[in-house]
């Protein structure tokens, strides 16, 4: 009898502690959101956000027609009722890198000085911008380290980047999700760990 009493109480204290995995320490269920929920959530609150008007023109510049920002999930924490997201942004190119890059500089050219050029090409913009960046190095040091960090910076990212390929902009960003009828609502969070990458200065 005292055997199998054990051998009850062994086999509950196996059950409870298979349970613990998905139990807080309030006894109650957490169920984590699956990362397509998630990255749903980060997609909404990037197209709604009035003050994200100009990142999502710079999207679309740099990721062509078809491109897109998506979402890679790193970690989520449990917040006692909403949860923390931490990811990073990628950019998926809908054409070649090269091209996307061509459209930007050209948009960052006036046009009296682009039609001027010999060729309307991604060499003869990047030229002009780095020439830009020389003539405003005493009167405007600051736009010119701005412009040159561009240049530098771009280059790498997007020159060889074919189309479908997918460049990471941003590390290390956070926000926060919070259940809602229609799934889940995410509120960006300040991240001392975010790191810009592959975008203009």
């Amino acid at each position: 009898m005292k055997i199998r009493q054990i051998n009850l109480g062994i086999c509950i204290l196996g059950v409870a502690m298979a349970l613990g995995a998905c139990l807080d320490s309030g006894g109650q269920n957490i169920r984590f959101p699956a990362d397509p929920a998630i990255q749903a959530a980060l997609q909404a609150q990037f197209a709604n956000d009035p003050h994200s008007a100009a990142a999502r023109e710079l999207v679309r510049t740099l990721g062509g027609e078809g491109g897109e920002l998506r979402y890679r999930v790193r970690h989520v924490l449990y917040r006692q009722g909403p949860f923390e997201a931490r990811y990073d942004a990628v950019l998926h190119l809908g054409q070649p890198g090269a091209r996307n890059l061509q459209q930007l500089y050209a948009s960052m050219i006036p046009e009296a000085e682009r039609t001027r050029l010999p060729a309307q090409d991604l060499a003869h913009y990047e030229e002009w911008l780095r020439q830009q960046a020389a003539t405003l190095e005493k009167a405007n040091p600051d736009q010119s380290r701005a412009l040159r960090h561009t240049l530098e910076v771009l280059g790498p990212c997007y020159r060889d980047a074919p189309a479908g390929a997918e460049v990471v902009v941003m590390e290390g960003l956070s926000a926060l999700l919070s259940p809602e009828r229609k799934g889940l609502f995410a509120e960006k969070l300040p991240s001392d760990q975010a790191v810009l990458r592959c975008l203009p200065s």
